[in-house]
């Protein structure tokens, strides 16, 4: 998953950045490498508190636009996107999930808490299996040009899908 960025330069050489995907994460940074770094607490602190708190689905990214930049998410909290707004969809609660996994609602919340490391992708993903849904990944990689090429090879990971 990646977010398209919008960085808007101010007067006093700060930078304000938006998300279209995710109007809620607007904030302001002192330069543009600090906007970008910034991002990986933002985006997911937006998700949580204007998304996950409100029992609301998180939207999903839609291709990035000319000028601006790529907020690649990382793979547990794509799960957890995916897993949350499985859960919305279904009208599942924290409770509901804790119940079918057994476990406290304390570590069922970590599941769904983009802001947090503590679960493993492992748990995420048996959390959909319980629910009825299935963590699956894809990737592709074009071996003709990997081979023709003399860059870095880089294997993109594309959007995770849960199916019912």
């Amino acid at each position: 998953m990646r977010y398209g960025l919008k960085i808007e330069k101010q007067a006093d050489g700060s930078v304000f950045v938006t998300c279209r995907d995710v109007p809620e994460c607007a904030y302001r940074a002192e330069t543009e490498a600090k906007a970008v770094e910034m991002a990986g607490e933002m985006l997911p602190g937006a998700m949580v508190i204007f998304y996950r708190k409100k029992r609301r689905a998180i939207p999903m990214p839609t291709p990035c636009q000319e000028g601006e930049l790529e907020a690649i998410v990382p793979v547990r909290i794509q799960a957890k996107i995916l897993l949350w707004n499985y859960m919305v969809e279904n009208r599942y609660r924290v409770t509901d999930l804790a119940k079918k996994l057994n476990v406290q609602p304390i570590r069922a919340q970590s599941l769904v808490d983009m802001t947090k490391d503590g679960a493993s992708m492992e748990a995420i993903e048996n959390g959909l299996e319980d629910n009825g849904g299935v963590l699956n990944f894809k990737y592709s990689m074009d071996i003709n040009a990997m081979l023709a090429s003399e860059q870095e090879v880089n294997i993109v990971v594309k959007e995770c899908e849960s199916n019912a």
